[in-house]
């Protein structure tokens, strides 16, 4: 099917520009809508709620995020009124399942991308023995929303045989995009001295802040800024208590982290576990010098693991900053400029690659699903009564 024919509906439960998931497809959207017929995203958003929105109830231990509840007849009446080719969805939730059973229902292809390791993210929140039960009914929905799509797509290669095991259809690898605000404001120069570190990302278990923390007691030469919200805001504000050289932002906009990351010479994605790592490309499209962990997914991705700076396992996040230090003024220089331009042909790439993917999954045929599922109907009574 042509691209430029297609219409493609995006449901997604992350609150939008509030984590990696909702920046991921509010980046996407913008790019696709100069590319395909029509390009529509519902999801959630904290200051223009979209029309499809419904009302929402905190997260449990962590007030930062909210889960919100979709109006079903907005959202069926929009999918009747647009005639989507596609409807994409990505994992878990009750936007995706609601958009998943309206899809089934009607007859139209589904893409379920996968971006999130829910395994390794619930044991380290739960335990082992309650991670079992909460990661075993995951396992069991994204299983069932796998195998009720046409395409899976994924963000990095190790989750692609993940997929596959789940019952995924034709799992694509796809690339993530930036927003324009990275793409197109000019380009400050790197400093020939590293001065400034920061960190920027959701404050959680998973981000491995606390080492980030670290590093900026141990090095008082060096300014360091952090740029975000989430539960363990807590323990980044007494760190800043101790430190002089640490300041925290809270949540920034987009231009503010342009700014924030222009401004410095390093940031540093300590991630304990990261299925890619998006804020690693952004920093790379700065021309900045950007520090990952193993468990970043981003690595996977040969190209731009020649523009970062991957900690070695094992290794304290200090010993890896000083080893970046001790470059010489050109060698870093040289390092964020290929880091720049392996951001920019991924960001290239993954548009294009979204197209061939949401083109060849609109040419599969699918039926109208003539039996009720008690499950999808359960959630859209949940959710209606939640309007």
């Amino acid at each position: 099917m042509d691209t430029k024919t297609l219409r493609v509906l995006f449901v997604v439960d992350a609150i939008k520009g509030r984590n990696g998931v909702g920046a991921y497809f509010q980046d996407l959207v913008s790019h696709l809508e100069g590319q395909v017929e029509r390009v529509e995203l519902v999801q959630p958003c904290l200051q223009e709620p979209h029309p499809c929105q419904g009302a929402s109830m905190p997260i449990p231990g962590d007030p930062t995020q909210r889960l919100f509840f979709p109006r079903v007849r907005e959202l069926s009446a929009l999918v009747w009124e647009m005639k989507p080719h596609v409807i994409v969805i990505p994992g878990p939730g009750i936007f995706s399942m609601i958009g998943y059973w309206i899809a089934k229902k009607w007859g139209i292809p589904v893409c379920v991308t996968f971006q999130t390791d829910y395994n390794r993210l619930v044991e380290l929140y739960w335990g082992k023995r309650l991670a079992r039960l909460a990661g075993g009914f995951l396992n069991w929905v994204n299983r069932t929303l796998f195998q009720g799509s046409e395409t899976a797509a994924t963000i990095c290669e190790s989750m692609i045989a993940q997929a596959r095991a789940a019952g995924a259809r034709n799992p694509q690898l796809v690339g993530t995009p930036l927003a324009r605000e990275f793409v197109q404001t000019p380009i400050q120069p790197l400093a020939e001295q590293v001065s400034r570190v920061c960190y920027v990302g959701r404050l959680a278990a998973e981000k491995n802040i606390e080492s980030f923390l670290v590093l900026a007691a141990s090095r008082p030469d060096l300014q360091f800024e952090v740029a975000g919200d989430g539960p363990l805001r807590g323990k980044v504000e007494e760190a800043c208590q101790r430190c002089d050289n640490l300041t925290l932002l809270g949540w920034c906009s987009r231009e503010q982290v342009v700014e924030l990351i222009d401004r410095s010479q390093v940031l540093v994605l300590p991630s304990s576990v990261e299925a890619f790592g998006t804020v690693a490309l952004e920093a790379m499209a700065r021309q900045r010098l950007v520090i990952t962990t193993p468990a970043c997914g981003i690595n996977e991705w040969p190209a731009l693991a020649r523009g970062l700076w991957i900690m070695e396992e094992g290794e304290e996040l200090t010993s890896t900053l000083q080893r970046l230090s001790a470059l010489t003024v050109l060698e870093r220089r040289n390092k964020a400029s290929d880091a720049r331009e392996a951001a920019r042909a991924m960001n290239h790439d993954a548009i294009a690659h979204w197209g061939g993917v949401l083109a060849h999954c609109a040419a599969m045929k699918t039926k109208p699903s003539s039996l009720p599922s008690p499950t999808l109907a359960l959630l859209r009574r949940l959710s209606s009564h939640h309007v």
